[in-house]
């Protein structure tokens, strides 16, 4: 693969992973800011308003003010004003927590999220983790942790108050996705350890056909996802599908590479106000070029809409399910110096074609729901027979 034309790490996030998935942490390789002096001064007397109203309410309200918290809350405000549920202020441990995930494994629960207007949307939940073993189950919401609501809190919040120390508990309010009166879980925390990829040899007409499930875009997904489709073709698959549900993204360079695993050219353009058009392709080598589908739903976002959108740009794959989740946003995470951080939206990208699929997402060339109360997986029985058809 060619290396990126950049000078950082561009991570796109969509999902809070509480398994070890991280969810959008890198740093700029120059952590300052060059700002106009009209743009200076307008910041400045922003800050001193909100410095003299703080003064003034120390000196004058009726009882003593806890200048901390306004101090937090003007944060908030300000950010939430933007009207960008992916810019946020992260304190300390918030901002750790985060940096922490990337590692690939720590203490948690062991489901992922989706931010949602009623909480966090469980997307998916890892088989043995605490979160499983406890009843939760996708679809589920979470609509608070450990009393605290979760409707207007970011995402990363919420997700770094849900991990914490290993035997240790925290207390899920749950509204089931099943229906019923809501449900308090008490789950223990533990080491979590993910996969990246899972593959099997499924069967299409008589053929062989590799299938390849990629959990996140992690350090090594392309890596994992290039050793998974070689395996399965020594194995003699004329066919392969890559599952991309529930994969809610990771490291934007991964996603071009995991592309590159199936075509070369133009995989996505990034831009904004502050990042000049960036226009990100690969060049192999291509891995195979047997028949190939994708498998998407609503929990399917970032990076896993980079890949996506490529390959049906690009023609190079049936995409089946549903619309995926519509993350089109670019972020970055800026360390503010006392430990806390800024994660914050930088640009906006674009499949080849030039779509903006941001809040749109990706509607699949075969739209197929899954019925969740079966055992039989509808979106990949699907896939097999649009294969079997390409004989």
């Amino acid at each position: 693969m060619r290396a990126l034309r950049t000078t950082v790490v561009v991570l796109l996030v969509a999902l809070g992973f509480l398994g070890g998935y991280f969810v959008g942490w890198y740093l700029h390789g120059e952590n300052v800011v060059r700002l106009s002096a009209s743009q200076t001064n307008a910041a400045k007397k922003a800050g001193d308003l909100q410095q003299r109203i703080i003064e003034e309410l120390q000196g004058r309200y009726y009882k003593p003010v806890n200048v901390a918290k306004l101090s937090k809350a003007g944060v908030d405000g300000t950010l939430k004003s933007l009207d960008d549920p992916y810019t946020v202020y992260l304190s300390p441990e918030e901002a750790k927590a985060l940096a922490e995930r990337m590692s690939g494994q720590f203490f948690g629960i062991g489901a992922t999220l989706q931010k949602g207007k009623k909480g966090l949307a469980v997307a998916s939940v890892i088989a043995g983790s605490p979160a499983d073993k406890a009843g939760l189950k996708p679809g589920d919401i979470i609509v608070t942790v450990d009393g605290q609501p979760t409707a207007a809190e970011a995402v990363e919040v919420s997700v770094a108050r849900i991990r914490g120390e290993e035997g240790t508990h925290v207390k899920l309010g749950i509204e089931p996705s099943a229906g019923g009166p809501p449900q308090t879980l008490d789950i223990v925390r533990r080491r979590i350890e993910l996969p990246e990829t899972r593959r099997t040899m499924e069967r299409a007409g008589g053929e062989k056909v590799g299938y390849v499930e990629l959990f996140a875009f992690e350090a090594f997904a392309a890596r994992d996802v290039r050793r998974d489709v070689d395996a399965l073709a020594k194995r003699g698959a004329q066919a392969f599908i890559l599952d991309l549900r529930y994969n809610g993204g990771g490291l934007l360079g991964q996603a071009v590479d995991v592309t590159g695993i199936f075509q070369t050219g133009v995989v996505t353009s990034t831009e904004g106000l502050h990042q000049p058009l960036e226009v990100l392709e690969t060049s192999g080598p291509v891995a195979t070029g047997k028949p190939l589908v994708v498998l998407v739903n609503g929990y399917s976002a970032s990076a896993s809409e980079i890949v996506t959108g490529a390959l049906k740009d690009h023609q190079r794959a049936e995409i089946i399910g549903t619309r995926t989740f519509g993350k089109g946003l670019v972020q970055t995470t800026v360390p503010l110096g006392n430990g806390a951080a800024l994660h914050l939206t930088i640009a906006v990208y674009l499949t080849p074609n030039g779509t903006d699929i941001n809040k749109k997402g990706i509607v699949p060339d075969l739209v197929v729901r899954d019925n969740p109360k079966t055992k039989l997986d509808e979106q990949l029985q699907a896939a097999l027979k649009y294969l079997t058809r390409q004989k």
